[in-house]
């Protein structure tokens, strides 16, 4: 039961950190603030369920964070001031510590953990920001191939560690008990292989500027990742795989 709590809080501070920082990569002075507001609600909300279901991890860090961010819902303008560049840093770097926590204090752990809340985010993030272009419909394409490209690259880094790890644990992969040998498989098969086919299917939307058929795909995504990162996250916190 308590992993399932340290999984689930994991999993939640990785969407509000990620759309935190990923925030920038459509400039409110085109979105309009009310993109800024809507993934700062969000996130306000994502921080209360994490609050409920672990009251004890990080309180201070998510509270504050919290707090920050009901100060950028309810003040930023279309134009990001310098005060709300600063409370965006803060929120970056308070929560970013508190993930950091779940490292265990171990280099490749924090890098992979770190990759796997960024995949998360990057693809939630541009399946959020695909239904603001029913807002703002003459909003450029750009900050969707911004995240496509970004979603890439991080499927490299995660893909690289994966790899050191199915080389190093050969021996306990080999010797799985078929419950998990299948999560593995899902995980490598739903995280990996499915999202990367289709994001280059997304792509080719995006360059054709089909939008609403790359949100559509965008979707999918999210559900994809959604079942690759939790199996990821039981594999790390039981067994410390990092797959």
């Amino acid at each position: 039961m308590e992993v399932i709590k340290i999984i689930t809080e994991f999993f939640l501070v990785s969407m509000v950190f990620s759309y935190t920082l990923f925030s920038p990569i459509a400039s409110s002075s085109l979105t309009g603030n009310g993109f800024i507001k809507l993934i700062s609600n969000l996130s306000i909300g994502l921080l209360v369920l994490a609050i409920i279901i672990n009251p004890l991890s990080g309180l201070s860090f998510k509270l504050i964070s919290a707090f920050f961010l009901i100060i950028i819902s309810t003040f930023h303008q279309e134009q990001k001031s310098w005060p709300m560049w600063g409370l965006y840093a803060c929120v970056v770097i308070l929560l970013g510590s508190h993930l950091l926590s779940f490292s265990k204090n171990n280099l490749l752990n924090a890098v992979f953990l770190f990759s796997s809340t960024l995949l998360l985010g990057i693809i939630t993030y541009a399946m959020t920001l695909g239904h603001w272009y029913l807002v703002v419909p003459k909003l450029s394409e750009k900050p969707l191939k911004i995240a496509a490209v970004l979603t890439w690259l991080i499927l490299i880094i995660k893909l690289t560690i994966a790899s050191i790890t199915i080389f190093t644990h050969q021996e306990y992969l080999a010797n799985a008990d078929a419950f998990h040998f299948i999560i593995i498989i899902m995980r490598i098969t739903f995280g990996y292989l499915v999202i990367f086919g289709m994001s280059l299917f997304n792509w080719k939307l995006i360059k054709l500027r089909s939008i609403q058929s790359s949100t559509g795909v965008l979707y999918a995504m999210t559900f994809f990742v959604f079942i690759g990162e939790l199996i990821s996250g039981y594999l790390y916190f039981n067994y410390g795989l990092l797959l």
